[in-house]
């Protein structure tokens, strides 16, 4: 997939190059050149064309950029007292004002180029002026083609990225790049490795839009004479030779009147081929060289029109983060939005619309719980809560009025009784009726703990642990060990429950003594058991310690006694993990 296209587009043709890879090292993936007819809507002949190619070579680029013919802009040179940006963008337009009065300002895309500058001191821009219809048109045109271009630039500027890339310039080199358009030729000057200056000649290699010249009629047809084509072609070839006379004239001046920091090398030129611009011609005493573009010999294609692409191919190294210069001619209402951007305003309008539904359906829901929830007590329409609080009332508070009927509370507790009152007429402001419903279990929970606390049913004093319990976890770990301690034998065995301090290091617990033999073959075998048994109990949770003792071997072998073996029990801990295992 292709990471940057570009695309250019002169008076009567079109160029795009799509590119691949980084900055450093990139190739060619597709180029394409398309022709705009007399008689056709440029932006129709030009999208139409950029969308078969899309389709083609499946392009769909991360950044597309578009170069634009010099030939509709105007330049101007202009030096300002200070170097920050943000200022040169505040007072631009204000200042070029009065050098373009051939175009109302507010109908012109205004950009510079910072040609030179003193930090904090002085800057020279070179300033671009572009009106906004020329370039809305070809910009109309690469999005209805597929291909939105995120910036726009001059032709120029792409041929000096273009040149820069190609390894055409060099930083103790000065050097003249030339492009020769269809209506225009677009002279650089690269001082180094910056920009100096950069013109557009009024002259190149195509005429400008003519009028469709009127059909024959078929009878004429035959009587057309061969010698008036002969004359025509005479007349484009005088044409295209004045035109090439008039840049030599305008390269010579330009080099005349240039004044570089570093010596001119040489002359780059690109673009259609006229006579006396070729390979080996001297200007001003200075070699004329064709520029080949491209990251290698050839890459940019070996078809007619193989020079055209310069520019496009500068323009596509914009989307690769290539490029020492800055332009923007897409800015104001031109300016590229993304498509989250163009988004924002619908979006903002679809979510105050949500906002402001969703807060008359809370107003509503309101009213609805409300209703649900008391009704109105006064008029006797109660709601879903209120007939709930007063049923249960109902059932829970003996009727004065119906002897025969105690209910379930035959003496209520005075507070109880005089809440339940309280909150069936509606008096309580601070709790909604399930709240109110929610308080009274509770304290109708709290009055039966105390009752069964008065009773002796609950206390408060914690139950010790059950010394058998404890023997009953460390026997039956034995019992599952038979396997591995082979055959043992127990002498005595004594549990009692200990109260601690309450602190970790002095828990509840209960301590068992007990007095054990291991048979083996052999002693070392005997203590291997033993030693296999302390591990397993050692590894449970609910065994706070296993101290060691000392071994007797049996008088006539074959084991070892082990007498007051001390393990401490945490019952408690045991529980909580039973409890655990049942929830789960």
């Amino acid at each position: 997939m292709a990471r940057s296209c570009g695309i250019h587009i002169d008076q009567r043709r079109f160029h795009v190059v799509a590119l691949d890879g980084g900055a450093k090292r990139h190739k060619v993936l597709a180029v394409a050149s398309g022709e705009i007819p007399f008689d056709e809507d440029p932006v129709h002949a030009v999208s139409d064309t950029l969308r078969k190619l899309v389709k083609k070579e499946k392009l769909n680029p991360d950044g597309v950029g578009l170069a634009v013919d010099s030939g509709m802009a105007s330049f101007r040179t202009l030096s300002v007292p200070f170097d920050d940006r943000a200022k040169i963008e505040d007072i631009i337009k204000f200042e070029i004002e009065s050098d373009l009065p051939q175009w109302d300002i507010d109908d012109v895309i205004i950009d510079f180029l910072v040609l030179d500058t003193k930090p904090g001191v002085e800057s020279k821009l070179l300033v671009t002026g572009i009106p906004k219809p020329r370039l809305e048109r070809q910009l109309a045109a690469c999005e209805r083609g597929g291909l939105e271009a995120q910036s726009a630039e001059l032709d120029g500027t792409a041929l000096f990225e273009a040149a820069g890339a190609s390894g055409r310039l060099s930083a103790d080199t000065a050097q003249v790049l030339v492009h020769v358009g269809d209506s225009s030729t677009v002279v650089v000057v690269a001082d180094g490795l910056r920009l100096h200056s950069m013109r557009s000649i009024r002259a190149g290699a195509m005429p400008r839009y003519e009028p469709v010249p009127p059909a024959l009629p078929e009878e004429d047809v035959e009587g057309v004479d061969a010698e008036t084509d002969q004359a025509d072609e005479e007349v484009a070839r005088r044409r295209l030779e004045q035109t090439a006379e008039r840049i030599q004239r305008e390269l010579a001046r330009t080099i005349a009147g240039v004044t570089t920091e570093h010596p001119i090398e040489g002359i780059w030129f690109c673009g259609h081929t006229l006579a006396g611009l070729a390979a080996d011609v001297q200007i001003a005493d200075l070699p004329l060289r064709p520029l080949n573009a491209g990251p290698e010999q050839g890459a940019l294609g070996e078809g007619e029109h193989d020079e055209l692409l310069a520019i496009a191919y500068g323009a596509a190294l914009r989307g690769l983060g290539v490029g020492l210069l800055k332009p923007d001619l897409r800015r104001e209402e031109l300016r590229f939005t993304g498509k989250f951007e163009r988004l924002e305003l619908p979006l903002a309008v679809f979510a105050l619309l949500l906002c402001t539904l969703l807060g008359v359906k809370l107003i509503v829901t309101e009213k609805r719980i409300g209703w649900k929830d008391e009704g109105n007590v006064a008029t006797g329409q109660f709601g879903d809560m209120q007939y709930w609080l007063h049923y249960s009332n109902t059932y829970l508070l003996p009727d004065p009025k119906n002897e025969g009927y105690p209910g379930r509370l035959k003496n209520p507790p005075k507070e109880l009784a005089k809440y339940l009152a309280r909150a069936e007429s509606g008096e309580d402001d601070t709790r909604t009726k399930y709240q109110e419903i929610v308080y009274i279990r509770g304290e109708l929970e709290k009055e039966l703990k105390r009752l069964k606390t008065d009773m002796g049913q609950i206390s408060d004093y914690a139950q010790p642990q059950s010394a058998l319990q404890a023997t009953t976890l460390v026997l039956g770990t034995l019992d599952g060990m038979k396997e591995r301690v082979g055959r043992f034998s127990i002498r005595g065995l004594d549990a009692k429950f200990v109260q601690g301090s309450g602190t970790t290091k002095s828990k509840d617990r209960v301590e068992l003594r007990i007095d054990m033999d291991f048979f083996a073959p052999t002693g070392g075998e005997a203590n291997q058991h033993h030693a296999e048994f302390m591990r397993e109990m050692r590894g449970k949770s609910w065994c706070l310690a296993y101290e060691e003792v000392t071994s007797k071997p049996f008088p006539d072998g074959g084991g070892l006694s082990f007498d007051r073996i001390l393990i401490e029990v945490d019952v408690s801990v045991w529980l909580k993990e039973k409890e655990l295992e049942e929830r789960s």
